[in-house]
This record gives structure tokens, C-alpha cells and sequence, in this order.
């Protein structure tokens, strides 16, 4: 079943092609590498010599109410569903606002986007309004976890990714979730794989759903759609899994990743990634401030030392004011100097501009200041069971 739909994957991929020369900015153009930019290099399965530009636009946004373009919480989607949520016009607008102003306002280069934050039309209708070529914006799409992993669906969703997008290439190309469903999910997608049907038990099996969708982005990777392939939300585990299925390794794996979550679990992650080459890219890098707060107490009412937001935290702030930085501005060059990239969601062109300054006008974090930010209280699973990652599943990283 696998070879007839490579099969017609590969027509409709030549028919594209040929259909969107004159809708998409990339026939005139040779794709950059990113390499003259702050960014990190890619291996494993990535094109030879492409980078990752250090800094993305989160486009993930968790309002669902039609919330006014740049009130928290930030709204991006296109309605969806029946009832529709958001209902009707949706917020695709605000997503398309976003993506123009982060391209032709802020500078910014890359994109992080998913079919599951449904609002990948508007992503493309920002980077036409942009006038920015193609060749020169980085986009990150992710596959899963509102769609079903498995070879086909993982075929599938890229071509309806390709199509959403108008573009005939991703720059990279992640499996969202390694696990059917997503923390605080209601229902299970249906999957074709008999390795990813969890109606099944005679055939389900979830290492095995892992590695059929694997090799469905290798296939991708191999046929040149997709420049770079990766995966988010994977612990040593799940990649140790693909090392001992003697498959190619992915290039990056993305995570949530700040000062609150680095020592339970991110810290050997990290070192695994780094000894594999593996790129490590933290979403969230200051929390979710628009969906979720930190807890001050735990359920037995114990002070827990962390700040509602880590914008808050009074070490960062005191750094901020010593560095004459913003506390957003530390929190980002940390992270930077740990070696892992980073996608913060902002609707703000002040913000994306602040963002980006912490390269254009760079300046260094002391060792024994990186230190005090890795040693800030951690939001464990313990105090804080109600936040999606901790629901359902403890294997997540």
C-alpha cells in the first residue's frame, strides 16, 4: 500500500510544481542554506550545509474566542470543527498579521508552524502580503498530533501541509508528538498503520508507530520535499528507538525548554542531543504566558519559589536590570548559550524586535549569572499535574 501512494505522491508533487510557479516565490531563486545568519548547523537527516536560524515565530497560538489581534490570550486559528472553534471569522487575520510583521517589519527569517495550529493558510497569505522571496524564510511545519501518525497519514498531511502553505518545499519537517494522543486530548486519531491503530490491539504497537512514521519522513526527506526532518516532544527514549532501529538519526528535536523545566528532564536530553547532533529547539522558552501561570503553591499549599511568569522571576528581573536588557532578552540569550534555539510566539512587532536584538546587538551572559538561571526552582510534575504535558503520559520529556 506504501509504494502506489509514494507513487502518486510523486505526480502530485511534479503537478505542484508545476501550478505554483507563479503563486509561490521560489522558482527564480536558489534556496538559502542560512548560513550567512545567526544560526546552528544541521546533521543527520538534513540537506548538506543548511543552518537553522537561531530565532522562529511561534505561530501555535491558544486563544479560541476570536481574541483581538495582540490580547492574551493570543488567537491565530481558523475556525474548525463543528461547532466551528474559533467561531466565525476566526482569527486566521491575526496569524497573517503576525507572520507579515515578524518578515517585513521585524526581520525575522523563520516560521514554526503545524497543521494542527490550523491556521497554515494564513501563514501563507502573510508571507505573499510580505513580499519576502521564498527562498529566503525558513519554514517549520510538524505533522500529528491532532492528525494520526503512521506511513501514510505522515504522506498525506505533508502534502496537505505543502498545499496549506502554497509552497512546494518545508524547510523542516517534524513529527509533533511521538504518542497517538496528545495530553488532555479527548479522542484518539485513526491511523491506516496497523502499528498506529489503537482499535487494534493484535497490531498496535507504539514503538513500532514511531518508527513506521519515521520511515515516512525519511521517504520524504529522500525525495526532496522537505530539506531537513526532526522530531518535538521526544524523550531519550524515542530517539534511542531510532538508533537502535539503525535508522537515520533526525536533525532536530524540539521541546519545551526555559529556566523552570531545564534540570527535570531537559538537561540529559540536551547532552544526548548534542553528543548525536541532534539540534535541540525550545518552544515556550518563557513559558506559556497567555495559557498558563506557574504555581506559587503546590496542592498541599506548600510555597513552591516560582514566579507566575518567568518574566517575573526575581532573578531574571535582577539580571535584566544589571545587563540593561529586558527580562525576555535574558531569558532568550540563556537559552541561546546553552546551544539550543528557540520559537517564542509574539504578536508584537516591539517584541520581535527585542527578540532578534539579542543577536543583532548581542552581549554575554557570565558563566557564574547562566549558572544562577539553571539553578531557579522547577515546575515538576508534582506541583503542577494539571498542565497538558503532565496529563496522561509521564514519558513525555
Amino acid at each position: 500500500m506504501k509504494l502506489p501512494l509514494l507513487f502518486l505522491f510523486l505526480v502530485y508533487v511534479l503537478t505542484l510544481s508545476l501550478a505554483n510557479i507563479k503563486t509561490v516565490r521560489n522558482s527564480q531563486h536558489l534556496k538559502s542554506l542560512f548560513n550567512d545568519v545567526s544560526s546552528f548547523s544541521l546533521f543527520n537527516s538534513a540537506e548538506s550545509g543548511l543552518c537553522l536560524p537561531v530565532l522562529g515565530l511561534g505561530t501555535g497560538f491558544y486563544g479560541i474566542n476570536n481574541e483581538p489581534y495582540g490580547t492574551y490570550p493570543e488567537c491565530g486559528s481558523e475556525p474548525r470543527g463543528d461547532p466551528p472553534v474559533p467561531p466565525p471569522p476566526g482569527c486566521g487575520p491575526n496569524t497573517q498579521k503576525a507572520v507579515y510583521t515578524w518578515l517585513s517589519k521585524a526581520g525575522g527569517l523563520r516560521l514554526d508552524c503545524a497543521n494542527s495550529y490550523y491556521n497554515q493558510r494564513s501563514v501563507a497569505r502573510g508571507i505573499e502580503q510580505s513580499g519576502i522571496d521564498r527562498s529566503q524564510i525558513f519554514i517549520l511545519s510538524k505533522v500529528s498530533p491532532t492528525f494520526p501518525l503512521g506511513f501514510n497519514e505522515t504522506i498525506q498531511q505533508t502534502l496537505d501541509i505543502l498545499q496549506e502553505l502554497q509552497t512546494t518545499w518545508i524547510d523542516l519537517l517534524l513529527v509533533h508528538w511521538p504518542i497517538m494522543q496528545h495530553p488532555g486530548q479527548s479522542y484518539v486519531p485513526k491511523s491506516t498503520d496497523p502499528a498506529c491503530n489503537t482499535t487494534n490491539p493484535l497490531t498496535y504497537n507504539e514503538k513500532q508507530c514511531r518508527l513506521s512514521t519515521w520511515s515516512a519522513m525519511l521517504a520524504l526527506f529522500d525525495l526532496g520535499l522537505v530539506r531537513s526532518i526532526g522530531v518535538s516532544n521526544y524523550n531519550i527514549t524515542h530517539l534511542q528507538e531510532i538508533i537502535d532501529a539503525g535508522m537515520p538519526l533526525p536533525s532536530v528535536n524540539q521541546v519545551s525548554f526555559h529556566p523552570y523545566n531545564c534540570r527535570t528532564g531537559r538537561a540529559d536530553l540536551l547532552a544526548f542531543c548534542q553528543k548525536n547532533r541532534i539540534q535541540l529547539v525550545a518552544y515556550s522558552p518563557f513559558g506559556a504566558l497567555d495559557a498558563h501561570q506557574f504555581p506559587v503553591k503546590d496542592q498541599n499549599k506548600r510555597i513552591t519559589s516560582l514566579s507566575r511568569t518567568l518574566l517575573e522571576d526575581p532573578t531574571i528581573t535582577s539580571l535584566a536590570n544589571s545587563y540593561k536588557r529586558t527580562p525576555a532578552q535574558i531569558l532568550l540569550r540563556w537559552i541561546y548559550q546553552l546551544g539550543v534555539a528557540f520559537n517564542p510566539r509574539s504578536m508584537n512587532e516591539t517584541h520581535m524586535i527585542e527578540n532578534l536584538e539579542i543577536l543583532s546587538n548581542p552581549f554575554t551572559i557570565s558563566d557564574a549569572d547562566m549558572i544562577r538561571i539553571i539553578n531557579l526552582p522547577q515546575d515538576t510534575c508534582d506541583i503542577d499535574p494539571d498542565w497538558y504535558q503532565c496529563i496522561g503520559n509521564g514519558t513525555l520529556p
